[in-house]
């Protein structure tokens, strides 16, 4: 094996170009731990007022790159669904579900509710919320009340609140 001076400055070149380029990969994994958790209590409302707001629970994580991830429940069932979506500035977006259960909206199982919203420097939100609807329930349209449902506009308010124990009791212990 020849080992020329001109083998080794390649092989150098060649280890450092993939060292720096790994280094960037690994930062970014690292920073999901500087992620942020937030708790909100939630409500929906039609844009124009509702006698009986949905309430809920939204417990989201954010990490610094914006990726968006967490849970929701409304106030009369703990059924955690998934959430995901972004932030950027004080812009934010996420999608709640696929459901298994109906959130109130219409929204039935299988299908999720688009949230768009601006936050504030308290860190509340509001926007709208977009019933996403699936295909196999567009023939259920037809009819005159999914319709209204469908077309319904809907308000997504957040205020962050602190986790409490009445809202997520502990586990009890096994006997």
């Amino acid at each position: 094996m020849v080992r020329s001076p001109a083998f080794r400055i390649a092989a150098w070149i060649l280890l450092l170009s993939i060292s720096t380029t790994a280094l960037p990969i690994a930062a970014a994994a690292d920073t999901s731990t500087d992620a942020t958790d937030s708790h909100y209590s939630t409500t929906i409302t039609t844009v124009y007022g509702s006698q009986y707001p949905i309430a809920g629970h939204l417990d989201l994580q954010i990490s610094p790159s914006g990726i968006l991830r967490g849970y929701y429940h409304n106030a009369f069932q703990k059924a955690f669904i998934q959430v995901v979506g972004g932030r950027d500035g004080n812009y934010i977006w996420f999608d709640i579900g696929p459901s298994t259960i109906d959130l109130g909206l219409g929204v039935g199982t299988g299908e999720r509710l688009h949230i768009v919203a601006t936050m504030n420097e308290d860190g509340s939100f509001r926007g709208q919320a977009f019933p996403q609807v699936t295909l196999a329930n567009v023939s259920q349209m037809t009819s005159p009340t999914n319709q209204a449902t469908a077309n319904d506009q809907y308000i997504f308010a957040a205020k962050p609140v602190e986790k409490s124990s009445e809202d997520y009791p502990e586990p009890s212990p096994a006997p």
